[in-house]
């Protein structure tokens, strides 16, 4: 292990044992008490563990880096915490290996993103798809880039840090196993045109006219094709097309993956049954086949609405096409895992539209080497408050009127919005996408409903208001302005309260606006004195769900309640 490797090593595991002590105590897994110079951890075997942090929004805890010391030593291993604490944390066995192998890979990917880690500055100017690739992952979840199922070869090759592009394997299956759906404006020989060219004509002397082409991950060729479709590739019903001549960049979610050869190619969404978070990352058919009509849906109540398509210019990024394949043997044995029946489709996704200057907000907290962070480089040197209010009102008042008016609530974290600025780094609009297993409903009949196309309708859930707008809790304020404001503090002084209060402008604002909504905006519950604790990890380190016959359609695990920063402001000033 050379110098570097060494550093990247040591330095991301100091920032996933601070992040794990912060995160795991907010979500009380870890329960350290206050001993006047910080915090002190008691664990099992005489350990402790001290650290210095404050308390913010939602009952958080934001670590202070490199102030956790270990029985007085550095504490840079975050593996070392989990044994340390593996009796408080209920984990033993094959749970405590699970845990450790998963946190090891995490911090691997970690090291490899850092080794090679652009300023503030660098990233925001980067291209979006080649700046994903920079990004720290999931900021809740601590075993946050475990990809299970992955190599170092895998991760040398597949892994968005590793900043390689790769190629995607084309195969043909027998009609009888596999469905295409696209949009009406749309159809299967254009989409097979449009995505590879010249290469569409060579592929198809390989298979029969009607056989359904599906683009595959090279891990799942490999990995899943090539051992669960043995029988298929033997014996016709699957066969092998070829590699594609685009290059493609992997997002954070790994399975999304951005054409960077030929732009205006849209991006594919892939199926990789590797286990990544909270679940194995395949494709669910019903929800994979009903992307277009989601789309086609969306896209015209938001044609129709002045204030998302005029006003505010809400982007949509829509599902335009997909593909389903249905294993002959694995497929129809419904008592299986749901990894088994989610393990070879697509979707093409509209890529961005070109000539803006586009940044994930996952990309927004962002620190560079030199401890800048995207938002603070964007804001620059003026008015923090003007800048942060405009973006709240991009964001928020447009989910607030797809939730309220028309009874659409999505999955808006990080990862799935995207921030447009100009060329001084000033919010412009938001874009969201990922909508075929991100939509759900109301339960209640709204006039939007009237026109949901059947398919799309039978796979969203329905949700009572509160609950639906537990996505805006779970998703923004909670997983993502906590952690802003906490960046905005420490890098340009910003008082949180200050931060906060406009928040809350725009959210009340909406509900003045539009009393025609309101009470649906107040059975929404958005101002109520406290809210439900998400707790990812929680769910993440029982590993209970990993393997079940379907996949878990429930809201976030929550555990206790929190104060609500958008209620009232804290005496304190914490929000």
């Amino acid at each position: 292990m050379s110098i570097d490797e060494a550093a990247a090593w040591r330095a991301a595991g100091a920032l996933i044992t601070h992040k794990m002590l912060g995160e795991l105590s907010y979500e009380h897994m870890l329960e350290p008490v206050g001993d006047g110079d910080g915090y002190r951890l008691d664990l099992p075997d005489g350990v402790d563990y001290t650290f210095r942090a404050r308390r913010g929004a939602f009952d958080a805890w934001t670590v202070e880096p490199g102030s956790a010391r270990r029985c007085g030593e550095p504490a840079t291993d975050p593996r070392t915490l989990v044994v340390d604490a593996r009796a408080v944390l209920g984990l033993s066995g094959l749970r405590l290996a699970d845990v450790l192998a998963e946190l090891t890979a995490t911090v691997a990917n970690e090291a490899a993103r850092l080794r090679r880690a652009p300023t503030a500055a660098e990233l925001s100017a980067m291209e979006y798809n080649r700046a994903d690739g920079h990004l720290t992952g999931h900021p809740r979840l601590v075993l946050n880039k475990g990809r299970v199922g992955f190599s170092a070869v895998d991760r040398a090759r597949y892994a968005p840090e590793a900043g390689a592009d790769l190629r995607l394997r084309w195969f043909a299956v027998h009609p009888g196993h596999a469905e295409f759906r696209c949009v009406d404006e749309l159809s299967r020989d254009a989409l097979l045109d449009g995505e590879l060219g010249e290469l569409r004509a060579e592929f198809a002397a390989k298979a029969p006219e009607d056989y359904v082409w599906v683009p595959v991950h090279p891990w799942q060729a490999d990995e899943i094709v090539g051992t669960l479709y043995a029988a298929e590739l033997a014996t016709g019903v699957v066969i092998d097309l070829g590699e594609s001549a685009d290059g493609y960049r992997p997002h954070q979610t790994v399975r999304t993956l951005a054409n960077v050869s030929t732009p205006g190619r849209h991006d594919v969404k892939t199926a990789v049954s590797v286990r990544n978070t909270l679940v194995y990352r395949g494709l669910a058919s019903a929800a994979t086949l009903a992307g277009p009509s989601v789309t086609t849906w969306l896209r015209r109540i938001s044609a129709a609405d002045p204030l998302l398509t005029g006003k505010y210019r809400f982007g949509l990024l829509g599902e335009v096409a997909s593909v389903s394949v249905k294993h002959p043997l694995f497929g129809h044995l419904d008592e299986l895992p749901y990894r088994f029946h989610e393990t070879l489709g697509a979707l093409w996704r509209e890529p961005l539209p070109p000539g803006e200057r586009a940044i994930s907000f996952a990309a927004l907290p962002y620190r560079g080497p030199d401890g800048v962070s995207v938002l603070a480089h964007l804001i620059g040197g003026g008015d923090a408050i003007a800048w942060l209010t405009r973006l709240f009102d991009l964001v928020l008042t447009p989910l607030l009127q797809w939730l309220l008016r028309h009874g659409v609530g999505f999955c808006p974290h990080g990862q799935n919005l995207i921030l447009v600025v100009d060329a001084a780094g000033f919010p412009q609009r938001v874009l969201i996408k990922d909508f075929a297993q991100g939509v759900d409903l109301l339960d209640e009949q709204l006039e939007s409903y009237a026109s949901l196309p059947p398919e799309a309708a039978a796979d969203m859930l329905r949700w009572p208001a509160h609950l639906l707008a537990q996505s805006l809790f779970s998703s923004v304020f909670s997983g993502q302005f906590r952690f802003w404001a906490e960046v905005l503090l420490d890098e340009l002084g910003l008082p949180r309260a200050e931060f906060w209060a406009p928040v809350r402008d725009v959210v009340g604002r909406y509900r003045d606006e539009n009393p025609e909504v309101a009470a649906r905006f107040d059975a929404c519950r958005l101002f109520a004195p406290d809210v439900e604790r998400v707790t990812l990890n929680r769910e993440h380190f029982a590993g209970q769900g990993f393997d079940k016959v379907e996949r878990d359609d429930e809201f976030d695990v929550r555990w206790g309640r929190v104060p609500n920063p958008l209620h009232s402001a804290d005496p304190g000033g914490a929000w």
